[in-house]
């Protein structure tokens, strides 16, 4: 169902993202695979699907749900357990128990898995378990679900996904990242002195729906649940939430429940859900926030206009250096883009938080 919140899991639910289910197929039996595309666009429903389709085994870590956003730490022992949980979804469960027994972790399905020892050498364990299942039986990908907050973990795992890369031709490695100028920047692909430099990697881009395909998903969203809608409240709903698949799939439920104020529903909804992101942006910089506010009141806005609205609204000049710094973070981490010497905010509802 397309209007459905969670993850896709299905191709069958899946809106025009033929293209890229193909062009991940493709790519499976390379080391390492990049899915970039802004937050909220799909990257989580296109690897799972597509993934499923094949009806192959595979480890999924959402590396999210084990960021700690008070210490700002990813603790090796929650990313374990994470991972431990994602062993017990593997299909071949006879096989994979016993060659989990071999090597010392105890596997208990559907829930449990027990290992002793430190916790690196525990996900050495782990992954020389997968790594002699893919030489086995078919390569298994691991997937790391939102990668660039690996770089908080208390266990550089830099290393470690050289070695997986370099030694473990039974795995293939899928990086997902809606910060991808950070996911880069972790990984150290273009830095000299980074383990993973030179490597090469296979890249999946998700771009957002243009108007067109937005107002199509919304029609046949519709059409799946019967449901006639005017072509004006899906043109309205286009044009505030753009072709960000996760806000219009919040729309087309929300309308379903309440019709009238649906497209108000989702700008409050989406904006409560981005106010971590916004709060965590404040605890890196104190220019960000006003960066975004320059560029979300403006619609566009070039380098004088920012620099214009950040010292009238602090009182002081910011120097060129650091202007030019953090408008770079900021493309790196996926809130704004750069077309033609002007900025725009990516995400129309980060565009409606800040303004509130």
């Amino acid at each position: 169902m397309l209007f459905d919140t969670e993850p896709k899991t299905s191709l069958s639910d899946l809106f025009d993202r033929e293209e890229e289910v193909e062009k991940l197929k493709r790519g499976l039996n390379e080391r390492l695979i990049l899915v970039l595309g802004i937050r909220r666009i799909g990257k989580s429903s296109l690897i799972l699907s597509t993934l499923n389709s094949l009806g192959i085994d595979y480890v999924f870590i959402d590396v999210r749900k084990v960021y700690d956003g008070v210490t700002r730490k990813v603790y090796i022992e929650k990313l374990l357990e994470e991972i431990y949980s994602s062993l017990t979804r593997l299909s071949k469960k006879e096989y994979i128990r016993s060659v989990f027994e071999k090597i010392g972790i105890e596997v208990e399905y559907p829930v449990k898995v027990r290992i002793r020892g430190e916790a690196k050498d525990n996900l050495s364990k782990v992954f020389e378990a997968l790594n002699e299942i893919g030489l086995k039986k078919g390569k298994v990908p691991v997937v790391f679900d939102e990668t660039q907050y690996l770089k908080y973990s208390t266990l550089g795992l830099r290393p470690f996904f050289a070695h997986i890369y370099d030694y473990m031709k039974g795995i293939t490695l899928i990086l997902t990242g809606s910060e991808v100028g950070l996911l880069h920047d972790f990984l150290g692909l273009d830095d000299p002195k980074s383990e993973l430099y030179g490597r090469y990697y296979y890249t999946v881009e998700l771009k957002p729906f243009n108007e067109d395909k937005s107002k199509e998903f919304l029609r046949r969203g519709f059409k799946e649940v019967i449901v006639e809608v005017k072509e004006s409240v899906i043109g309205e709903a286009v044009k505030e939430l753009d072709g960000i698949v996760g806000w219009l799939v919040y729309f087309g439920k929300l309308y379903l429940e309440r019709k009238e104020g649906a497209i108000e529903e989702v700008k409050e909804i989406g904006s409560n859900l981005v106010k971590e992101e916004l709060k965590e942006l404040e605890i890196r910089s104190p220019f960000y926030l006003l960066i975004l506010k320059a560029i979300a009141s403006l619609g566009k806005a070039k380098w004088k206009n920012i620099m214009d609205y950040v010292t009238a609204t602090t009182g002081r000049k910011v120097n060129n250096a650091t202007l030019y710094r953090e408008l770079n973070t900021l493309m790196n981490m996926g809130f704004i883009e750069k077309v033609d010497e002007e900025y725009r905010v990516t995400d129309p509802i980060i565009r409606y938080a800040v303004l509130k």
